[in-house]
This record gives structure tokens, C-alpha cells and sequence, in this order.
């Protein structure tokens, strides 16, 4: 699996402080597995110490694009709004 990062993506990994490396674990074991249906991208999560990594992706063939990454310590209240709305529906 090649992965990439759109700009955007390094732009916000950089701003956030996020690590490279809790990205790459997220997309190869991810806790939980979201279909983001108004983005059209994937929602991979981790939790990584205290707080969880939210990592948006498509996949494309052989390739994932990272199209954004943050963390977020209020994960529980993050998916209730996603998904009571529509936005997200859980796959794992």
C-alpha cells in the first residue's frame, strides 16, 4: 500500500503536530472504520495515548490519499454528531 499526502494533508499534520508514523499505523489497524458519505473518503481512527487520530483518506487502486489529519480528545462526541447526521457511517 503507497501512501500520499495531499498538501493540505502535510500542511495540517505540521500545524497539529501530528506523527507520520500514528498516521501509518491508523490506515494499516485502525480502532474504528467510517465511510464519510457527503466527502466521498474514508475515516480512519486510532487511539493513540489520550487523545485519537482521525485520518481522512480515499483509496485509489494501489494508492491512499491522505486528504486531512487531527487529533481530537472528545472523540465520543465527534461520531455522535457524524453519524446522528448522516455524515459518517460506521464500517468496523
Amino acid at each position: 500500500m503507497t501512501i500520499r499526502f495531499s498538501r493540505h494533508a502535510l500542511e495540517k499534520a505540521y500545524r497539529r503536530g501530528v506523527e507520520i508514523s500514528h498516521v501509518h499505523q491508523t490506515l494499516k489497524v485502525p480502532d474504528e472504520l467510517y465511510e464519510d458519505v457527503e466527502h466521498g473518503a474514508m475515516i480512519a481512527i486510532k487511539k493513540i495515548n489520550d487523545r485519537s487520530i482521525i485520518v481522512a483518506y480515499r483509496k485509489e487502486a494501489r494508492l491512499v490519499k491522505v486528504i486531512t489529519i487531527y487529533y481530537t480528545t472528545k472523540l465520543d462526541r465527534l461520531i455522535k454528531s457524524k453519524t446522528v447526521r448522516g455524515a459518517w457511517r460506521k464500517i468496523k
